[in-house]
């Protein structure tokens, strides 16, 4: 017997191509859970969507939902029954409303204790009718960036609804599902593109969802992403190899254009010679950002095409290729007028101005930021022990900021930084400064390459700090979901330099710093060292790729000078399944409380007078030494394998020494000696954190 198959299609006006593919995982996810919660799980849920169409298919349905059992919960035992057990009318009106006899009910543990519960038969329901309230249910729960409202305002949408397909049937889709959603009512019909084909599609008795994807096809529209991608791949190949051209790589803007259409057609348009005078980056950016245009490239530069794409099978007047071409030309006719006027001035010329204009009005100006800036670098530069000219730095931090104040960025905002780099290049400013100036904003927390060279990473890690600092100073501390300055994304940038650059600085110091030079209070310096701490536990779980209780055990021990952090880190997750690093983790747990709840004593090795504690005191004498000598050489695997050593001493004088005993001198000692382990330990990590493995 053939299994039922389930359609829903939300026909919307057009819908952001950011908002996409986390709508498809979004309807994916709620319809499993929801199946399952059904007792439908064995259905597969497939989910597709173009600009305009968000499809759910589900395929695997049985004829009907099936008979399923559900326990519910009734009030305490205590309130169910009186003290000889007789049954009170609690609990009979329990199983009454649960359709059961008394005797039918049980005991179970609830959250706050004993409860009585029943298993309740819940008969099968028809299947139109369940999965038009799962319908309803997960597409309401949708969360999308951005919402919409229309009619009188009480829909609310990522875009308008203007028509709702929902069909089932085996072999063939026969029953309407009675879904209704914003005001618009579920039919079996659908309709093709837009403005190619746009007339009704019947799918009532279509031979399932094969037919309805074949029914869309020829009305002008592929639901799957991953075909619109594969056409319109293979299209912009043909398109660029017709004119000896690649396509530069850009899959961010290949992600962004496949979401964009119905029918992905792809057009090539030109740009005048002249324009290619101009930077790579001011010619990569106008095309991209503002056209949404693939570049072409010829032997590495730019060449004078790029690839359009239009909602359509084609162009043959020309008419869309066209409009691109005017488009593109008037936008780059722009920059080469922008780059022409700022370049009758040179980059450094612009500093004054930057006396005008506000970071934040709480921060004051930029003129006062690249001061702070300046003075947090050279400290950073300091601490880190980095190769770093201080020449060079401070004019980098001179520098930075002033192509804010160009024409070009005033059109072209997402050039900052970069035209500044480039400016200050045909300056004649040396590598390490321009360098610095233009790699400023990279990376974007964890995408995204590095900073050329130490100054551009002293730099780097300096700006963000201080905006990290003025703005927690300020109260401007992100909540929850929010974070409108994009803090969190700037620490992990701060972190990933100082991880990969790599600086060997002390981020906790480098915060208090920050925050001092900000005028902030011990409150905003706190919070902000924890933001960073969160930001460097991220990077080792996310980018270093350790577990997240390996991460734990590093950051209680000691954190901030973050290569050493991911060194530790890896060392620690390299050895931990060694056998003896269980018991070892185990033994300083009682080795961490006994000093936190007794203190750390007073040292005297002469009255470490039984075996245990005078064969504990020789291995960590012993232990000592080799993780210093260890860690001389950077050595953190070794170094942890050297504390392995101390499993078994520390056994031995848990089980054979009264720790607190009734001798106060020698209790201090004995507390002092597990206090000069715990110190040992912390060189390196928390191995208590440990212990649940």
């Amino acid at each position: 017997m053939s299994a039922a198959e389930y359609l829903l299609e939300l026909l919307c006006e057009e819908i952001p191509a950011n908002a996409l593919p986390a709508a498809r995982e979004q309807l994916r996810a709620g319809f499993e859970a929801e199946l399952r919660e059904a007792a439908l799980a064995e259905a597969t849920v497939r989910t597709y969507s173009t600009v305009r169409r968000l499809v759910v298919h589900v395929a695997g349905l049985p004829e009907a939902q099936p008979d399923r059992e559900e326990e519910v919960t009734g009030p305490s035992v205590k309130s169910a029954f009186a003290a000889d057990g007789a049954p009170t009318p609690a609990a009979i009106g329990f199983a009454k409303g649960q359709g059961v006899s008394v005797d039918a009910l049980r005991v179970v543990k609830g959250a706050k204790g004993e409860v009585i519960a029943a298993t309740k038969l819940l008969p099968g329901r028809p299947l139109p009718d369940v999965l038009a309230e799962i319908s309803v249910r997960v597409v309401r729960a949708l969360h999308f960036p951005k919402t919409m409202r229309w009619g009188k305002g009480e829909h609310v949408f990522v875009r308008p609804l203007h028509n709702l397909l929902a069909v089932i049937g085996k072999r063939t889709f026969t029953t309407q599902v009675p879904v209704e959603l914003f005001g618009v009512a579920a039919s079996t019909a659908t309709f093709g593109h837009r403005t190619m084909t746009p007339a009704r599609i019947e799918l009532s008795g279509a031979a399932g969802f094969d037919a309805y994807r074949e029914r869309l096809r020829v009305a002008g529209v592929d639901i799957d992403p991953a075909g619109r991608r594969a056409v319109l791949e293979e299209a912009a190949r043909r398109l660029a190899a017709d004119v000896g051209c690649e396509i530069r790589p850009d899959p961010e803007l290949l992600a962004e254009l496949v979401e964009l259409v119905e029918h992905p057609g792809v057009l090539r348009g030109a740009i005048a010679e002249r324009f290619l005078q101009l930077p790579e980056e001011v010619l990569v950016t106008t095309l991209r950002h503002h056209q949404k245009c693939l570049v072409l490239t010829r032997e590495g530069r730019v060449a004078p095409y790029f690839l359009a794409v239009c909602d359509r099978a084609g162009d043959p007047q020309g008419l869309i290729q066209r409009g691109n071409e005017w488009v593109a030309g008037a936008r780059l006719t722009d920059a080469a007028f922008f780059f022409a006027q700022d370049r009758k001035a040179p980059l450094a010329s612009r500093r004054a101005a930057l006396g005008k204009v506000l970071v934040h009005q709480k921060l004051g100006t930029f003129a006062r930021k690249a001061e702070l800036v300046a003075e947090l670098a050279a400290a950073l530069a300091g601490s880190a022990g980095a190769a770093v000219d201080a020449g060079a730095l401070a004019r980098a931090c001179e520098l930075a900021k002033a192509d804010l104040v160009t024409a070009m960025v005033g059109e072209f905002a997402e050039l900052q930084g970069v035209i500044g780099g480039i400016y200050a290049r045909l300056d004649g400013e040396p590598a390490a400064v321009w360098q610095a100036v233009y790699d400023q904003y990279t990376p974007a927390g964890l995408e995204g390459g590095l900073p050329r060279g130490p100054v551009a990473a002293v730099v780097g890690v300096a700006d963000r700090l201080d905006t990290l600092a003025g703005l927690f100073a300020a109260g401007e501390i992100p909540s929850g979901s929010k974070d409108p300055f994009a803090l969190r994304r700037a620490a992990l940038a701060v972190v990933r330099i100082c991880a990969e650059a790599p600086l060997a600085c002390d981020l906790r110091a480098a915060v208090a710093e920050a925050v001092a030079l900000r005028g902030g209070d011990g409150g905003a310096a706190a919070a902000l060292v924890e933001f960073v701490r969160e930001r460097v536990r991220h990077y080792l779980t996310a980018a270093a790729g350790v577990k997240p209780e390996v991460a734990d055990a590093v950051l209680a021990a000691r954190w901030g000078v973050v290569p050493d952090d991911v060194a530790r880190a890896r060392a620690l997750e390299a050895v931990r399944g060694e056998e003896v690093f269980a018991s070892l983790a185990v033994a300083f747990k009682r080795v961490r409380n006994m000093v936190g709840k007794s203190g750390e004593g007073r040292f005297a090795g002469a009255l470490l007078k039984e075996k245990a504690e005078r064969e504990l005191l020789a291995a960590l004498e012993k232990a000592e030494k080799e993780v210093e000598r260890s860690l001389g050489r950077g050595g953190h695997e070794a170094g942890l394998r050297s504390l392995a050593a101390l499993a078994a001493p520390l056994d031995a004088f848990f089980t054979d020494v009264l720790v607190i005993c009734d001798d106060e001198a020698v209790k201090a000692a004995r507390l002092a000696l597990l206090a000069r382990v715990e110190k040992l330990f912390l060189r390196l990590a928390d191995v208590s954190r440990l212990s649940a493995q």
